[in-house]
């Protein structure tokens, strides 16, 4: 079972929500959230350990959600967000590996043997439709774009029906502190839209790229993690906004 099917059947256990009581003479309180094992202040979201912290997106509906385990953060609702956001622990075998390892090599087979190992049991057929290297982004970082058959959280307009529909969704894998980070998005637009305002695979990739660089951009890594870090950038918040090795939301690559 690969580190990411793992961590996800324990956020399912995590994520079951508990009941809440309802107020006499009114009408019930809805369930409450599911408990998190890092913690929300303000509108950051910190993961535990304080590894990394990053800004809660926005949520739409009821059915919105955030649900964490000790090394994966899930947001999402069914309208226009799903966000998650990985941080696998690198035991020292795995260090080893990342480096006597080209950076590139490693982070393709860590993304085909744990992240699309997943997809394709959950979702048959998924495929990696282009991935990027970017070398230049914490000493080497993978910008993946992935199609997952009938694989979306959202709902798509009447009176189109979910089968049949493929999912697509983009992430970002580096390394940092020790942590081998997997950022994930998925395009809601692929599944809300009409086909006649349906995007190009270019300007599909750019959308979730800029996306995700806007997510990488906000966190803060470490010690600069928790509440007590300062922010006397006035760019916007985070450590990657002053980064040098952060990516910039002008091309998904090359």
């Amino acid at each position: 079972m690969t580190l990411l099917l793992r961590a996800l059947s324990a956020l399912l256990i995590v994520g079951t929500a508990l009941a809440a009581e309802p107020a006499p003479r009114v009408e019930p309180a809805p369930a409450a959230a599911p408990k998190l094992l890092g913690r929300i202040e303000g509108d950051r979201y910190i993961a535990p350990g304080e590894a990394y912290s990053v800004p809660v997106p926005v949520l739409h509906g009821a059915n919105a959600t955030i649900m964490d385990n000790g090394e994966i953060v899930v947001f999402k609702d069914k309208v226009a967000t799903l966000l998650t956001i990985a941080a696998f622990p690198m035991p020292p075998v795995a260090r080893w590996e990342f480096e006597t390892t080209p950076a590139k090599d490693y982070l393709i087979a860590f993304f085909r043997d744990n992240i699309l190992r997943d997809y394709v049991r959950e979702f048959p057929g998924s495929t990696i439709e282009s991935a990027r290297f970017l070398p230049e982004v914490f000493g080497g970082a993978m910008v993946a774009f992935t199609l997952l058959p009938e694989g979306s959280v959202f709902t798509p307009p009447a009176p189109r029906t979910p089968p049949g529909l493929v999912a697509k969704r983009g992430h970002f894998v580096f390394v940092r502190e020790g942590r081998i980070y997997v950022l994930a998005v998925e395009l809601a637009e692929r599944i809300t839209r009409t086909a006649d305002t349906a995007l190009t695979t270019a300007e599909e990739d750019q959308v979730l790229f800029d996306r995700l660089v806007t997510v990488l951009a906000a966190m803060r890594f470490g010690h600069d993690a928790g509440p007590a870090a300062k922010q006397t950038d006035d760019k916007g918040p985070g450590a990657g906004a002053d980064d040098p090795e952060a990516p910039t939301q002008n091309t998904p690559g090359n």
